[in-house]
């Protein structure tokens, strides 16, 4: 009596079906679709020696991402305000504070369409933030659209 992993058929057939499984798994990793890069990058830099401090990507659903890139101290009773502005625009508008040396994300959903020349600074304001940039500029930068 012959058994079955002994046949030469069923052997066949697994290997028909692997190969066709390979072939259907390799057809979705290649006509998968690319996940979407970012709508705008900046990186904000001090501007009295252009070091780089934070990266902002701007996703294409409006989602904002600011990352730092290495300590920022900030003194007592201070803190760190975003800014964002465009041409058009009548005046820069607050993004909020940021926590010292945290990537945070923010939601752009209520602001006019993003265009070029859209900037984004960082000021050091007092503790309670302000209603518009009043402290010195400690980092800005131009976002681009990546190619």
């Amino acid at each position: 009596m012959m058994r079955w992993w002994h046949q030469v058929g069923v052997w066949r057939g697994l290997a028909g079906a692997a190969l066709a499984a390979c072939v259907v798994l390799g057809a979705l990793l290649v006509l998968r679709p690319e996940p979407p890069g970012p709508a705008w990058i900046a990186l904000l830099s001090a501007p009295q020696d252009n070091s780089p401090a934070w990266l902002a990507l701007v996703s294409a659903d409006r989602q904002l991402t600011l990352t730092p890139l290495h300590d920022t101290v900030v003194a007592n009773r201070k803190a760190l305000q975003l800014w964002i502005s465009a041409p058009g625009w009548a005046a820069p508008v607050s993004l909020g504070l940021l926590e010292q040396d945290r990537q945070v994300k923010l939601a752009l959903d209520k602001l006019p369409p993003l265009e070029a020349g859209l900037s984004l600074e960082i000021t050091l304001e007092p503790q309670s933030g302000s209603a518009a940039p009043s402290g010195p500029v400690l980092y800005t930068g131009q976002a681009v659209k990546p190619r």
